[in-house]
């Protein structure tokens, strides 16, 4: 790649997480507080309304997280960005900041058919660019040397497992939206289990390059 063409990937870095902490903040602030309620009113609202609302609330937060995990081993495996792969990072942080707004419906409607839906078809899109972009790095040569093939294929298979349980949670939302709901939250076992393949980041820190 030529010099002049390379950008620098600190830039891109700073406004994925920027953009991140805006979608993440953005959840709880939806959230709100009715006033001057009675005792009894009171109980109802803590224990049915707002219980709700913080679990829909937990499942966007921890798919948020799950994503900015992902495209912070992202960046961290990658030396060099183009113009394509920060036009799919554009595109990607484009569909991470519609979760909130999905958030926000899926609260309003959570009996709905259509929210959960809308929210799967988001989640596909987000994971399928965030799967662009990882093919495009390693085809483009973009990764550290540390990153072997074996990373690659276990990083695609970490995207394309949520896609398929993002594509089955549209069936199950016509049986259950309940269900369904808590199906989202299925992604996150993959993230808390032990990664297979990480001693690049190890081999990468120890040579300094």
């Amino acid at each position: 790649m030529n010099t002049k063409d390379k950008l620098d990937l600190k830039r891109i870095q700073n406004l994925t997480d920027a953009t991140f902490a805006v979608a993440m903040t953005l959840l709880i602030l939806d959230i709100k507080t009715p006033l001057r309620l009675s005792s009894g009113e009171f109980s109802q609202f803590f224990f049915h309304d707002l219980a709700a609302d913080i679990f829909i609330y937990v499942i966007g937060f921890i798919t948020l997280g799950i994503f900015w995990i992902g495209s912070h081993y992202h960046h961290h495996i990658i030396h060099r960005t183009d113009r394509i792969s920060s036009w799919l990072n554009i595109i990607f942080l484009m569909t991470i900041c519609l979760v909130p707004y999905c958030i926000s419906l899926i609260r309003n409607y959570r009996e709905e058919r259509s929210s959960i839906i809308f929210y799967s078809i988001v989640l596909i899109t987000a994971s399928a660019v965030n799967l662009m972009m990882l093919i495009y790095a390693w085809r483009k040569k973009h990764t550290y040397v540390h990153y072997t093939s074996a990373h690659f294929r276990n990083a695609k298979f970490r995207i394309i497992l949520p896609i398929v349980i993002y594509a089955v949670n549209i069936c199950i939302s016509f049986l259950s939206t309940r269900t369904a709901l808590a199906i989202f939250l299925l992604p996150l076992l993959m993230h808390i289990l032990p990664e297979k393949y990480v001693s690049y980041v190890q081999d990468h820190q120890q040579t300094g390059n």
